[in-house]
């Protein structure tokens, strides 16, 4: 059965689901530590400081899901709908690791929305919804004023710098230097509110 892009959507991320966030971050984690990509390590969003983190961007509605929206069966005449969390990704404004990463580099640091934790499950990947997150990010960085849309990566995850640099039209900037380096990148924020 083919999935039409109008099937999927983004929706905060509510306090109860705390666990559903970490679980699909943990699966990433095992994912990519199983594929030899230098990014998250197993075991770390379950950890009480990043549990907690985590919990706090939730509470503060700046935790998505993505969603997949199917008709429910006939069977379920509660809803119309049924959804499934597909991934998740977080938006910061005002994180203090971002200001470590950032405050070198410009004049303004907090004139940015920080994309972290973006994961979509193995089998949704082909669908555009990565750059469909940067995307959204653009334009709730857009609602609150900001100018850049800004992440980070593991300085030695090749494959990811390689796609935020050559397709999704970030510039590079240095490698953060600290116990392990971050490789740091801007755009600037294109999107219009509709």
């Amino acid at each position: 059965m083919a999935i039409s892009t109008e099937q999927f959507s983004f929706r905060e991320t509510k306090p109860h689901e705390l666990d559903i966030f970490i679980d699909i971050l943990e699966r990433a984690a095992l994912w990519m530590e199983e594929n030899k990509l230098n990014q998250w390590i197993p075991g770390s969003f379950v950890a009480p400081k990043t549990r907690a983190h985590i919990e706090n961007t939730i509470s503060l509605g700046n935790a998505y899901f993505i969603i997949k929206t199917s008709p429910a069966s006939t069977s379920d005449s509660t809803d119309n709908n049924k959804e499934t969390i597909i991934g998740t990704f977080t938006l910061n404004y005002t994180d203090s690791f971002d200001q470590m990463l950032w405050t070198e580099l410009v004049e303004d640091w907090t004139d940015a929305v920080y994309l972290h934790r973006l994961v979509v499950e193995r089998e949704y990947k082909g669908f555009g919804l990565g750059p469909k997150a940067l995307h959204f990010a653009e334009l709730e960085g857009l609602k609150r004023g900001k100018h850049f849309l800004r992440l980070d990566c593991m300085a030695d995850n090749k494959l990811l710098k390689a796609y935020y640099r050559e397709k999704a039209g970030f510039k590079e900037f240095d490698d953060y230097p600290g116990e392990r380096l971050f490789g740091r990148f801007e755009r600037p924020i294109t999107a219009t509110l509709p």
